[in-house]
This record gives C-alpha cells, structure tokens and sequence, in this order.
C-alpha cells in the first residue's frame, strides 16, 4: 500500500490544475502508476505527499493530428499510442517502439507522459521520440509553455519538472510520404525485456534515391535524449554507398565512449550498435547502397 499525505482524484484537466494549486508541501502526480507504485513500496518516499491522480483524464488522452505535428495526449497509454492509425502512418518508429514495452497489461495502462517523466534512460519510447524531433507541452498551474524533449530531461531520473508541472501532450513531427522507420531493441530476453539499447532511425529519399531526412540515435545508451547532427548529415544529399554506411555506423557507435564514457558495457555496445547501424542502413535502403 502507498503511503501519502493525501489523494486526490481528479477527472478533468481542471480538475488536476486546481488539485495540484490547493495542494499543500510536495505533490506526486500519478497516472499509469507502473513506475510510482514500484517506487512507493521503497523506503516510503511518498508520506509526506499529496498524490494527484490524473490516470484516465479524456483531454490529456486523445492523439490528434495538427498541421506539421501529431499531438499526444500525455495521459495516452503505450498500447493506444502503438494501435493508432495516424502514429502508424506517420511516424511509425514510435509505434513500433511503444510495442516492445513491457507486457500487454503494462502496455495498456503506463503512459506515454509517464514513461517521458520517470526520464529511465531505457525507456523504450525516448530514442523513437528524439527522431521525430519531439517537443513537450507542459502546463504549469495554468502557464502553458512548449519545450524540446532534450530540455526535459537532464539525466537519469532526473528531470527539470518541477512537482505542480504537467506534462499534457507531446508533438512528434509528421514524416512526409515514403518515409521508411526502423526500431531495435536489445535485452537479455526477447519478451519483457528492459532495453539494454535501441536504435531508432528514419530515413526519407526522394524519387532519385537522394536522401532528403535522416536521423538516427540509439537509446538506453546515453544519459538523456540525444541526437546527433553531425551524424545526420552524413547521409543528406547522398545516394548512399556502403562506404557511407560504415562511416555512419563507426561515427555514432564513437558517440557511446565519448558521451556515456567507458563503461562495462561498452565492450558489448559498440560492436552491437556497429553491426546493428550497418544492418539496418542497409535494410531501409533496400539494397541499393552501392
């Protein structure tokens, strides 16, 4: 059982604000509750505070299309997130990232908003986020502010939120017709799994074979969100070669020892990402890497 100071179940977006104004000392904000709950049981860390539970809250679960940008309620579960016809046209990276989560009974009740704020480096969702080029909404007791993902998160959970901010909803960029995605994931098993790294890539070309967008980046590998310009922009205005696909693969496995520092884990990392990055290239290229 979750100790608290005291809870509150709200049911509206307006709700959840007044709660999180009128509540006094520290607030926890709960709404999957796949990572709070686990959290409670050690050491008590919640006595002292007021839960605010948003879970279910039908504005802050909706997934709509906007102009350039999908819009994701915060409150939208992994499974809603990975069934969504729009996500999976569109920027079908995520979907397929929220799909390798957990279990079917997590999946359908941890959030996305909750996934992004427990800010666990292996957070499957957070690579696939990065190369849509995510931004988060977040309403602080009434001031609404749009901000990208990178500057959410500041290092293993560990966010710049402070206790009455509320994630509402994260924008991924719409990726034009044609665009091809890809997701990795590596555990120690093939199901319910924590990542032990991923890679998320999306590639676009135009009808001459010209690559016109390309990001790739690899998660639970890094201390936050990242991506890699530099890399990027190894394959823009290319028809790639397998020349071009080794440099990019050895560029962004360099990344790991020069951001995360050499770990025991890195002996097994760089190969894998290296193998992993050429692979992938490859497969989204349909073999006309020359």
């Amino acid at each position: 059982m979750m100790e608290c100071r005291a809870y509150i179940k709200t049911t509206t977006l307006e709700e959840a604000l007044e709660a999180l104004k009128a509540a006094q000392g520290a607030v926890k904000l709960l709404a999957g509750g796949t990572d709070v709950l686990v959290n409670a049981r050690e050491g008590h860390p919640f006595r002292d505070s007021t839960i605010v539970d948003i879970y279910g809250i039908a504005q802050l679960s909706q997934i709509e299309e906007q102009a350039d940008w999908i819009a994701i309620g915060a409150g939208a579960t992994h499974a809603a997130v990975e069934q969504s016809p729009l996500i999976r046209e569109k920027a079908a990276v995520l979907a397929d990232a929220c799909r390798t989560v957990g279990s079917p009974q997590i999946r359908n009740h941890a959030t996305i908003g909750g996934n992004l704020a427990n800010a666990s480096p292996a957070a499957d969702a957070l690579a696939a986020l990065s190369v849509l080029e995510a931004e988060v909404e977040i309403n602080r007791l009434g001031d609404v502010r749009r901000v990208p993902l990178g500057d959410v998160i500041e290092k293993p959970y560990r966010t710049t939120l402070t206790d009455r901010d509320l994630i509402t909803r994260i924008f991924i960029k719409k990726a034009p017709a044609g665009t091809r995605f890809h997701f990795y994931k590596l555990g120690r098993r093939k199901a319910l799994a924590i990542s032990r790294m991923t890679i998320a890539t999306l590639l676009h070309r135009d009808a001459s074979g010209v690559i016109t967008q390309f990001h790739m980046t690899m998660g639970a590998t890094f201390p936050k969100p990242m991506l890699f310009a530099d890399v990027d922009a190894m394959l823009l205005g290319k028809r790639p070669t397998q020349a071009d696909i080794i440099a990019v693969a050895d560029a962004l496995c360099a990344k790991i020892p020069l951001i995360a520092g050499i770990r025991p884990s890195t002996a097994y990392k760089q190969p894998v990402c290296n193998k992993m990055v050429q692979r992938i290239l490859n497969e989204l290229l349909g073999g006309d890497a020359e």
